[in-house]
């Protein structure tokens, strides 16, 4: 049985075109990106499903898999792209599978697209920020797209993340003192 990773990469690598983007600032082009991934998967699978809110974890949906698409545009200097916050991923029940899109603007054309699960992410580009209650993210996106994926298991990358976690709250919990202390 082929991976729906897989399946996802290849059937997008083939059908994937970039858009239309006369006039378009970053944003718009993804936002046409994500939409005729939504499009090309809703041809090729069964069962997806729309994302089950404007926040939800998900751009679609196929059975119980998650899917979130990711762009980015290499022509742009930098990015730490946010991934899920770290509230979302402690209670997170479902596959997520990210879908990386990496196009160029100035050229007008798709890079690469790769599709792998939350749990492969490598944790040697990723960071937890300060938004909410913590974010997973991206460190560089450059740097990610040279080597996405862990050689870690599954529960070797969960453990990481909770490590991860504490140390970015006892950090917090410093700068936050100190915050307060400025105030005082």
């Amino acid at each position: 049985m082929i991976k729906i990773e897989s399946k996802l990469t290849k059937i997008l690598k083939e059908n994937l075109a970039f858009p239309e983007s006369k006039n378009l600032q970053q944003r718009g082009i993804a936002d046409k990106i994500e939409s005729a991934c939504n499009e090309i998967i809703k041809s090729n699978f069964d069962n997806v499903k729309p994302p089950r809110s404007r926040k939800s974890t998900e751009d679609i949906s196929i059975g119980d898999i998650y899917i979130d698409h990711k762009t980015s545009d290499e022509s742009l200097n930098f990015k730490m792209p946010n991934m899920i916050s770290v509230d979302k991923l402690k209670k997170l029940n479902k596959t997520v599978i990210y879908n990386f899109v990496i196009y160029n603007s100035e050229k007008q054309k798709i890079i690469d697209i790769f599709a792998i699960s939350l749990y492969q992410l490598n944790w040697d580009h990723l960071t937890i920020q300060n938004l909410g209650t913590g974010q997973l993210q991206i460190k560089n996106m450059k740097n990610f797209i040279k080597s996405p994926k862990t050689t870690m298991l599954k529960k070797e990358w969960q453990l990481r993340l909770k490590d991860e976690v504490i140390a970015f709250y006892d950090k917090l919990i410093i700068k936050t003192k100190k915050r307060q202390e400025e105030w005082q």
